[in-house]
Formats: C-alpha cells, sequence, structure tokens
C-alpha cells in the first residue's frame, strides 16, 4: 500500500534535521530571470492527435516576464513545493505513529494493514476526477481544496481513533481523497503557468517537494511523538500547517491570474466569439490520448516509476532484516539514506537538464535521456543488489555487503531524481490544456502498481524459496530496462488533441 511505502524511524541527530532545512531552501531557490528573446517562439510538428498549428508567441509576450513577474511566479512555484513537503508529511505521519497506536489500540497486524491501506483507497479514488476538475476549474482551486480536504482528515485523526476504528480508516480515506487531486492540480498550475524554458526547474522544485516531505517527516515526527504529547501531536501539527498553507494560498494565488499564460487579442476576441454563439466546450478527448503513442510512454513510465518507489520503500525495512541482518535501529538510518540521495540529487537535475536544451539539445531528447538516467541507472543498481544477496546467505552477510548493498541503493535512489525531468514534465510537454487529466490517468496506473508492487513481492518471494533478488530486485530491473526501451517512442512535441 501507498502509504506502507514509508518506514518507522528512530529519531536522528540535530546534523541531519540541518541538513533536510538547507535542501529545502537549494531546491526552492528560484531561477534566475532570463528575458525571453522576442523572436523565440516555439515551433511544434504534428502529434498523435492531430495536426497542430506552431506557437508563433513569444515567451515574453505569452508571460510576464519581467524581473517582478519572475519573482511573483517562482514564489508561487514555492508555495506548490511546500504543498507537497506537507503531502508527504501526512503520509510519513502515520507511517511513523502506527507503531505507539497500535499498542495504544492493540492493533492486530490486519488492523494495521488496513489503516496503512485507507489513504491508498481514496488516493486512488480521486486521480482522474482530479484532472477532470482542475481542467475545468483550473488547478489552483483544486488544489487548495485538496489541501484543506487532507489536512482535515489529518487534524481529525486522534479524535476518529479514540471514537472507533471505522472512523479512523474514514479519516484517512479523506487524507488520500485530498492527496489525490494534488499532482494533477498542480501539474495543470505548471502547464499554465510557467513557461517551456523554464519547465524543467518548475517541475523538479515542485514535485521535489515530496522527497523533501519524506524525508523531514522521518526526521521530525519522532521527536515530536516523544516529547511533544505522543502520537496525537504529529497529527494535530502537520494537520495545522495544512491550513496555514490554504491560508497562504488563498490570498496569494488562488485567484491570481497574472501568473497564468496570457492570451493574444486575437485568441480572445476567438474566445469570446465562441461564447457569445454559445458554443459548448468540447468533449475531453480521452480516447485520443491512447492513440498517441508518447502518451502510452508516460503511463509504462508512470506505473514502472510507483512500482519501482513505492514497492521497494516498502519491503525495504523487511530486507534489511532479514537478508542484511540489520538491527531496527540501524535499519531505521539506513532507510532514511534513500531519501537523502534523491533530495540530494533533485538539486542538480533542473540546472543540467535546463543545460543541455540550452545548448542545443531538443527537449525530446533531454526528456528520453533524463528517463534513461533514472530507469537504466536504477536497472543496473538494483540487477547487482540482486546478484549479491542471491550468493550471499544471511550467515555469511559481512559489514562489507551491507555497505556494498546500501551504496548501489542510494545510487540507485539518487538517480531516481532524473524522472522529475523527464516523465513528470512529458505531460506538460505535449499538452498544456490537458495536462492535469493526462497525468491523472497516468497516475491511475501508478496508484495500481503501488499496490501490485506490494502484493507481487510477497507472492514471488514465497515462490522463490525466500529469494529477495527474485522477488525484489531483479523483476523491478527486468521492468525498469523495458520501459526505457519503451520511453524511446515519446516526444514532447504538443500534440492538438482537439484535431479530428
Amino acid at each position: 500500500v501507498r502509504a506502507a511505502a514509508v518506514p518507522a524511524v528512530q529519531i536522528p541527530g540535530k546534523s541531519a534535521v540541518r541538513m533536510g532545512i538547507s535542501t529545502i531552501a537549494a531546491v526552492a531557490r528560484p531561477a534566475p530571470v532570463v528575458q525571453a528573446k522576442r523572436g523565440d517562439a516555439q515551433v511544434v510538428t504534428a502529434g498523435g492527435g492531430g495536426p497542430v498549428v506552431a506557437d508563433t508567441v513569444p515567451e515574453d509576450v505569452r508571460f510576464d516576464m519581467t524581473e517582478g513577474g519572475q519573482k511573483k511566479r517562482w514564489s508561487m512555484v514555492f508555495a506548490l513545493f511546500c504543498a507537497f513537503v506537507l503531502c508527504n508529511l501526512d503520509k510519513v505521519n502515520m507511517s511513523v505513529a502506527i507503531v505507539p497506536m497500535a499498542q495504544s489500540f492493540g492493533w492486530t497486524s490486519v488492523e494495521k494493514g488496513l489503516v496503512q491501506s485507507a489513504f491508498f483507497w481514496g488516493y486512488a479514488f480521486t486521480q482522474v476526477p482530479g484532472g477532470y476538475l482542475a481542467a475545468k476549474y483550473g488547478g489552483k482551486i483544486v488544489l487548495f481544496a485538496g489541501v484543506m480536504l487532507w489536512s482535515f482528515g489529518t487534524l481529525i485523526a486522534p479524535a476518529c481513533a479514540n471514537f472507533s476504528f471505522t472512523a479512523l480508516l474514514v479519516s484517512r480515506f479523506l487524507v488520500g481523497l485530498g492527496e489525490g487531486v494534488a499532482p494533477s492540480a498542480a501539474t495543470g498550475v505548471l502547464a499554465k503557468g510557467i513557461p517551456g524554458s523554464q519547465r524543467s526547474k518548475a517541475v523538479t522544485a515542485t514535485f521535489g517537494g515530496l522527497d523533501v516531505g519524506s524525508l523531514t517527516g522521518l526526521i521530525i515526527a519522532p521527536p515530536i511523538i516523544l516529547f511533544l504529547g505522543g502520537w496525537p501531536a504529529v497529527f494535530y501539527l502537520f494537520g495545522a500547517l495544512g491550513f496555514i498553507w490554504g491560508a497562504w494560498w488563498g490570498v496569494s494565488y488562488m485567484n491570481d491570474k497574472t501568473t497564468d499564460a496570457r492570451e493574444t487579442p486575437e485568441e480572445k476576441e476567438a474566445r469570446e466569439a465562441k461564447e457569445a454563439a454559445g458554443e459548448k466546450a468540447a468533449p475531453v478527448p480521452i480516447g485520443k490520448f491512447f492513440k498517441n503513442k508518447s502518451f502510452w510512454a508516460l503511463m509504462a513510465a508512470h506505473f514502472t516509476w510507483n512500482y519501482f518507489s513505492y514497492g521497494l520503500l516498502a519491503w525495504l525495512p523487511s530486507f534489511l532484516s532479514s537478508a542484511l541482518n540489520v538491527t531496527l535501529a540501524k535499519s531505521s538510518f539506513l532507510s532514511i539514506l534513500p531519501y537523502l540521495a534523491t533530495v540530494a540529487v533533485t538539486t542538480i537535475v533542473a540546472p543540467t537538464a535546463d543545460g543541455w536544451e540550452k545548448n542545443g539539445m531538443t527537449r525530446t531528447n533531454v526528456r528520453k535521456l533524463s528517463q534513461t538516467l533514472c530507469f537504466g541507472g536504477g536497472a543496473v543498481c538494483l540487477a547487482l543488489v540482486g546478484l549479491v544477496v542471491n550468493s550471499t546467505p544471511p550467515e555469511a552477510v559481512t559489514q562489507t555487503t551491507v555497505i556494498t548493498v546500501m551504496s548501489l541503493l542510494t545510487v540507485c535512489f539518487g538517480m531516481g531524481a532524473w524522472v522529475r525531468t523527464g516523465l513528470f514534465c512529458g505531460h506538460q510537454d505535449m499538452s498544456p490544456k490537458y495536462a492535469s487529466i493526462m497525468l491523472g490517468i497516468t497516475n491511475t496506473a501508478a496508484a495500481i502498481a503501488s499496490t501490485l508492487s506490494t502484493f507481487f513481492t510477497g507472492y514471488f518471494f514465497s515462490v522463490s524459496g525466500g529469494s529477495w533478488g527474485w522477488s525484489l530486485f531483479f523483476p523491478i530491473a527486468a521492468l525498469q530496462a523495458i520501459t526505457v526501451l519503451l520511453f524511446t517512442g515519446f516526444k514532447s512535441d504538443p500534440v492538438d488533441f482537439d484535431a479530428a
């Protein structure tokens, strides 16, 4: 289940807290102001949805590229980053708090599994609806509603837990419902408010908040529980932070249109003429999405990303304990290393991707190279881990074995940061208009992958006689290698899905 992807941890030292704070600042640092040239028009080619008319409007006409406009845009991106930090904080809180909660209420392992999975039920339910609502009403208001809903579900969790087990499940379901709309809503905001030349930085900063949120939650949740009033405190604090964010977003950005792409006078005249004539908006061309091979490449990449990230992290503590004979305390520390690696590499992937594009690499090739580094590098590392653990029985594990395995896993998750300039930019590249709906669809497949990974890892472990290599590492490595090949068919060329 999705929530089980984050292991419980022991309290780390102050240096880890300082590292987390400095990393947050590094990820969200705005890009320097770059004045777009008036002659820079984006030239696009035909896509699977129909012929596309080249957008001859320069970025400094389509967007506010003044210094003030740039500052406002990047302050909005920072607010999006903070929303996704909160998003994963409210996943981590239950993963950490469930240990003392289970002791207090006497839960069985089945009941603990139900609590962990209740979030995922809600999360999977709102993927496609979230994209549709973001396209219809705008991503800014949908994101606000999502954060308010999941913060409310977080805030009431202690009262629900004390009232009944069912009430607690409902509260976690509400958290999942709210968080389910966040990726699509944020994608809609970015698609309409960020110039293509700044997309890599903006997407990386926004969704990098997920990694920072996981790391921060793992660091601060245990001391909050131990020193600030027990397990209820973590829900009260994190829930309250969501409402503070909502007040900030509501006042500063939710109704602000100045950060959005601007219509030309001709576009405005054409839109008003259609409205005056009573023309209804065309239905969302979902069928055409599925006829486009680039969309299928995104679908495959998103499925594989979740199968890898949530499946591996869900089983990581069990693997460390049974295969490497790592103690609980050491396992808790080692489980943080993948997050540290991802956050560290996240700070360099966007500037590097932007540099490639400025030096002449096409945007399509930037996306392909990013995704190849993500999955290709990961597949190599995971295959090597599988070989090491399959050739080393638990009784023969040495400190060198542990260092080797954790080094490979750290590199693997570090390479995973390249997904931010690959997969997560692809929807906006193809269709700013339908990016939120497209992400909702591919994220639905990804949510299914999260569940399948936890199930099939356990199933493969059983039928393979307890082989961690064949149950966990080799299947994910194979899936990543296949997806690298499938992603070679991706093109970032804009597609007019409304065309006949």
